[in-house]
Formats: C-alpha cells, sequence, structure tokens
C-alpha cells in the first residue's frame, strides 16, 4: 500500500500542473467539483470529494462525489461542530490530514475515524478555499486504503489543489455567479454559541477579546501564556478572515447586536 502511495506521489509535474489549471479554470461550482475530484484521483488514488462553501461557520455541501450520503448527514447533523480537521484548516490555514492532527497513535480510537470506518474509510484530508484573506469554503476528501495515511507530499500537493480552486471560486465571486455567505459574529455574552463553533481555549480567548481585555489581561485570568494569547488572537483573526484583534472585535460584536 506504501508503495502504491509512493507511487502516485510521484505523479509527473506537468500532469500535476494540467490538473491544476483546470481546477483554477473552473466557472462554476460543479465544473470545480468535477476538476478537484478528477485532480485528488490522481493524487490519492481516492475519487472521493466533499466541497463546502461556509455559511456562517457551519460548512455547506456544493458539491460532492463518492461518499455515502450518510455519512454527509452525520457531518451535516453535527459533526462538523466537533471535526478536528475542520477545526485545524480553520485555525492554521492550511491542508491537513485527521491521522496528524489527532496523532497516529490515537487516531484509530478517534470519534473522527469510528465515523469514516463506519462508512469504508480509513484516512482523511482537507484544506481551506480562500477569498482575498477570507477562508469562506473547505475541500475534504478521503481514502479506503487501510495502512496508507496521508504523507506530507500529498499534504503540500492538496495545498496547492486548494490555492487553485481558491481562484475560481474568487473569479465566481468577482463575476457574480455565486454569493458568499454571512460572516460569522457573536456577541460578548454569546459564550454558549462560541463554545459551540470554537475550540474551548479559542472560544473563551474570543470572549475576552469582545471584552476589550488586552492580552496580558486575558493570560492572567486563564493561566497561559501572553504567547499563547497572542497564537490564539492569530489564528482566530484567520479563521474569521480580518486583520488585528480590533477588527475581530468588531466582526464578533455585530451581527448579534
Amino acid at each position: 500500500m506504501r508503495a502504491k502511495q509512493e507511487q502516485l506521489d510521484g505523479l509527473h509535474e506537468g500532469r500535476l500542473a494540467d490538473r491544476l489549471m483546470s481546477i483554477a479554470e473552473s466557472r462554476s461550482v460543479r465544473a470545480l467539483g468535477v476538476a478537484c475530484c478528477s485532480a485528488i484521483t490522481e493524487l490519492t488514488g481516492s475519487p472521493t470529494v466533499g466541497l463546502y462553501l461556509l455559511d456562517g461557520l457551519e460548512p455547506a455541501l456544493v458539491y460532492s462525489r463518492y461518499v455515502a450520503d450518510g455519512l454527509l448527514d452525520n457531518y451535516k447533523a453535527g459533526f462538523w461542530k466537533h471535526d478536528p480537521v475542520l477545526d485545524c484548516i480553520m485555525t492554521r490555514g492550511c491542508a491537513v490530514d485527521g491521522e496528524t492532527v489527532i496523532g497516529p497513535q490515537h487516531w484509530r480510537h478517534s470519534p473522527t475515524f469510528e465515523m469514516l470506518h463506519e462508512w469504508g474509510f480509513a484516512y482523511n484530508m482537507g484544506g481551506p478555499l480562500w477569498c482575498g484573506q477570507k477562508i469562506i469554503g473547505v475541500l475534504f476528501t478521503a481514502t479506503t486504503q487501510t495502512g496508507a495515511p496521508y504523507t506530507p507530499r500529498a499534504r503540500l500537493r492538496m495545498e496547492m489543489l486548494c490555492r487553485a480552486g481558491s481562484l475560481a471560486l474568487t473569479n465566481m465571486l468577482n463575476a457574480g455567479e455565486i454569493e458568499t455567505h454571512r460572516s460569522p459574529s457573536c456577541h460578548p455574552g454569546a459564550a454558549g454559541t462560541l463554545s459551540a463553533s470554537l475550540p474551548p481555549r479559542s472560544a473563551d480567548v474570543a470572549i475576552r477579546v469582545c471584552r476589550g481585555q488586552t492580552n496580558k489581561e486575558i493570560a492572567r485570568e486563564m493561566g497561559i501564556s501572553d504567547q499563547t494569547v497572542k497564537e490564539h488572537v492569530a489564528n482566530l483573526c484567520r479563521r474569521f478572515g480580518v486583520h488585528n484583534r480590533t477588527e475581530l472585535a468588531a466582526c464578533l460584536l455585530s451581527a448579534q447586536q
């Protein structure tokens, strides 16, 4: 299995470039999904694709291929709120795979693996779709190849696919062919909303940012370092598509006032 994965990872650069061009030139969501499916099949040997656009914090499915309806239903019903891959994509802004995020020693005992395994998959991977500085969508794939986790090269090429997909989506938005979804937001008293949509530590930091507390005040209250607070704030800015803590607070406060 690993030898096959290495062979697939050795995909000729010219063919990969052609696939990336096909993705970037997509002029509809369906065409984008089809192009991503074709590229991911060559990249990983699995044709599975789930293309989501963000509706607030919730990923709204706009295209899928070779994914059981039951798995999609489970994800939509609420698993996305606790998906460590989605959370990592949104906070780090890069392509990741489930086993790496959770850890190889814990992967097969995780809720993510159990859900995937129920529908015949062994590993999953995803990456962000951007418009400017804001993540507006997520591209997922999964493989049935047991014993063949995604490699660093596979993650790198997934990142390249997502960049090409980001260009296509940006062009569609500029042409008015698709509409942006509402921005995620909350208010300082909306601890329940934040807790439901963010990891606990990130939610605590977000609430305190809304209150106007400084990094030092947040660090003291939470018992963490100033640097850790800075990292949380930077991740939150990336997740909500803003440039600094002032814009972050305004974004968090605006919609539910």
